[in-house]
């Protein structure tokens, strides 16, 4: 899983005009309200899916390199304030390393020193392959050169780079962006070697206070977990809204979530239910806590559920009860 400001960040920083931000991330899976959420977490396929998306539509093969340059202090939020209020670059990925799932779970790197003047920075995909994990272990590696930059005022230069993709065509971008030619594919791993020197500079952004605070907070959130990221926890949350409110219909709700009718069911029925069906749960759902202070059936309790009239209400009362 990510944070949807991953893929937000795939988005804003790739070159697409707005009818193509739009369009690409749809066939991504993402919809404006995925992305209008500050801190769900979504597939880590729609970030994957983004990277070919783009490349597609910009007829571009630079296009991570793009994005990795465009880096800026505090683009991926809680993530950066870890890294940026530390002392020294090493010290912020020490400290942002336990806190890497609030970001993405999808992803992990580890420090190790290879002698007594360099440091090497291993970075590791969990799920992806092909042209997609290409793009984004570009990216990754290139963003964290980038960032060593923006954050120690220093033109960090990697002693030596690894890709395990196969060499691409042209690498000049590449090696521009990088500051090395020393840069290697078909390795086991993608990695930085970083000087010591250059890890242990002090940050330009150091703030202890804040490092502080920033760190007690990243302490009190829970472990991730999906949270409205698919169109049936989604509208299921709407339908809670509205029953007993106003008439809830197909229609309605699908306007709620910015698409059609049409489209609403095709969407739920590829993730294996119905509107009847989910209309019921949310109607059992709201009974659940409708019945702690009406527990009788009533025309006020009927109209609260939803329902045209008391006989209705009957009928799915008994259907919940023969269920439980």
């Amino acid at each position: 899983m990510d944070q949807v400001l991953l893929p937000k960040y795939v988005l804003d920083h790739t070159g697409l005009a707005a009818a193509a931000r739009r369009r690409v991330a749809r066939e991504a899976g993402l919809e404006d309200w995925m992305l209008s959420s500050g801190d769900a977490m979504v597939s880590s396929d729609c970030q994957l899916r983004l990277w070919e998306l783009a490349e597609h539509e910009l007829d571009d093969s630079d296009v991570a390199l793009r994005a990795a340059a465009a880096y800026a202090p505090g683009k991926l939020g809680l993530h950066d304030y870890l890294l940026t209020t530390a002392p020294t670059l090493q010290e912020g990925l020490a400290a942002c390393k336990p806190f890497l799932n609030t970001i993405t779970t999808n992803y992990d790197f580890d420090l190790a020193a290879s002698d007594d003047s360099e440091v090497t920075v291993a970075i590791q995909l969990f799920s992806g392959e092909g042209r997609a994990r290409e793009l984004a272990m570009q990216f990754a590696v290139v963003a964290n050169v980038v960032r060593a930059r923006r954050l120690t005022g220093r033109r960090v230069a990697p002693v030596r780079v690894g890709f395990r993709q196969q060499a691409p065509g042209r690498t000049d971008r590449l090696v521009e962006l990088l500051g090395t030619t020393r840069v290697d594919f078909g390795m086991p791993t993608d990695h930085i070697t970083f000087r010591l020197g250059d890890l242990d500079s002090r940050l330009t952004t150091a703030d202890p206070v804040l490092a502080r605070i920033v760190r007690r907070y990243a302490e009190t959130i829970p472990a991730p977990s999906p949270v409205v990221t698919t169109w049936t926890d989604r509208m299921h949350g709407i339908l809670l809204s509205m029953l007993g409110e106003e008439p809830v219909t197909i229609n309605v709700v699908a306007r709620r979530m910015a698409t059609s009718g049409r489209s609403l069911q095709r969407r739920l029925a590829e993730e294996g239910t119905t509107w009847t069906a989910e209309l019921d749960r949310a109607r059992r759902a709201r009974w659940d806590r409708v019945e702690r202070s009406h527990p009788k059936v009533t025309g006020e309790t009927a109209r609260e559920m939803g329902y045209a009239d008391v006989r209705a209400l009957r009928r799915a009362h008994r259907r919940w009860s023969h269920m439980r």
